[in-house]
């Protein structure tokens, strides 16, 4: 009997002391062959989803809300104008809303052509307060060493009473 349970705890502590093999990495330092292996690749173009452009052509809060047509007529239009400002990638696209008392709700086109993606468009719909400025992206697209034109244009612009 006592070899019996000799040999039983003789069986867990090999057991246990298997399962406990949790070796730590060494330290070493990475080399750039390593840096590169471990980065996340980028999608191909072609491969990108609707919401994904979304993300990647407009950033910083300047991608308004979706929308669709001509919602808001052509009352406004000749209110807002573009300016451009230097980027690191094209040029930074800004609206302005002219009008001093009214502020004004509009449609705003994105169009770009991306190789083997059937995304090729996006229609976004801002408002701006008199006499404002907003950010609504940029005039190029850069992607993972290639530069996309993306061309902007108002569709429909209407004043909010």
């Amino acid at each position: 009997m006592k070899l019996n349970i000799l040999f039983l705890f003789l069986s867990v502590s090999i057991l246990m002391s298997s399962c406990k093999s949790d070796k730590k990495p060494q330290d070493k330092p990475l080399d750039k062959s390593t840096i590169n292996t471990t980065e996340k690749a980028l999608k191909d173009i072609s491969e990108l989803s609707y919401i994904e452009i979304y993300y990647l052509l407009f950033t910083n809060k300047n991608g308004g809300f979706d929308a669709h047509g001509d919602l808001y007529g052509q009352k406004a239009v000749s209110n807002l104008s573009f300016s451009e400002e230097t980027s690191s990638c094209g040029k930074a696209l800004f609206l302005s809303n002219n009008s001093s008392v009214n502020t004004i709700t509009f449609a705003l086109k994105a169009s770009f052509n991306f190789p083997g993606n059937p995304n090729n468009e996006m229609v976004r719909a801002y408002t701006i307060k008199a006499n404002e400025k907003i950010s609504v992206g940029n005039s190029m697209f850069c992607y993972n060493g290639k530069e996309y034109t993306i061309k902007r244009e108002i569709i429909s612009a209407g004043i909010i009473p």
